[in-house]
């Protein structure tokens, strides 16, 4: 079981929010564990995370658009929700040292029916399926049965419905958010065959990645495979910067 802290208020944050985040597994990592498990390139997963451990000191690719819209998007929909729901999600973390996780959730609020609440911005058809194993890893290691998952389409469409290009954050008004919101609530009580397969899965994730960054024997490779990531990571900085 894990405590969550806050994260809008540096008042009650310690060093767990941002100590050895490689060590830990988190929600977003998930769809690409479970697609290099069944691949068979969760060795190759597992030097990539041990090789970007110090990776903001050496570069400095600049975010896409869709994550800074993402980011700012976020804050101003968790505002609403908080107002029409009468809720008081914040964005927190927790961390859970037994089974090595990191949860960065976009609001929790402990009093609500819906602890969690995550919030996901799309282009074309909703996929929220694309979202759940994040989700319900969050809600399997903090012990919450119910998340609030809400959804903002980004297109902006003619009279035909063609997307003529996307929402920008200067038009997220109430009167814009009410039309283009939805809303879903999931329970961990209807993904009991997917909990059980994260937890089987992070296991062994946290068997081989105790091995492997532990190992003296992968010491050379794991430098090795860092000095050749972090030049690709120059490059593609420098190619950023001509434009």
């Amino acid at each position: 079981m894990s405590n969550f802290i806050f994260t809008d208020s540096p008042e009650e944050q310690n060093d767990s929010v941002t100590r050895r985040r490689e060590f830990y597994i988190g929600g977003s990592e998930l769809n690409k564990i479970f697609e290099d498990f069944y691949k068979g390139d969760i060795i190759q997963n597992i030097f990539e995370k041990l090789c970007y451990m110090n990776k903001e000191e050496h570069s400095d690719i600049p975010q896409p658009d869709w994550a800074i819209f993402g980011h700012q998007a976020e804050e101003i929909i968790r505002k609403y929700v908080n107002k029409i729901y009468k809720r008081n999600y914040r964005p927190a973390v927790a961390i859970n040292d037994e089974k090595q996780s990191r949860t960065n959730v976009d609001g929790y609020d402990p009093k609500a029916k819906q602890q969690l609440w995550e919030c996901k911005t799309y282009s074309g058809k909703e996929d929220i399926s694309k979202y759940t194993k994040q989700i319900v890893y969050y809600m399997l290691r903090n012990n919450i049965k119910e998340c609030l998952l809400t959804t903002l389409s980004k297109d902006v469409v003619d009279d035909g419905g063609k997307k003529v290009r996307n929402i920008t954050i200067e038009e997220l008004n109430d009167s814009e958010l009410a039309k283009r919101l939805k809303f879903h609530i999931i329970k961990l009580e209807d993904y009991t065959e997917l909990a059980n397969q994260i937890e089987k899965l992070t296991d062994k994730y946290r068997e081989l990645y105790n091995y492997i960054s532990r190992s003296n024997l992968m010491k050379k490779y794991i430098e090795d495979y860092k000095s050749m990531i972090l030049q690709e990571d120059d490059m593609i900085a420098n190619f950023m910067k001509s434009f």
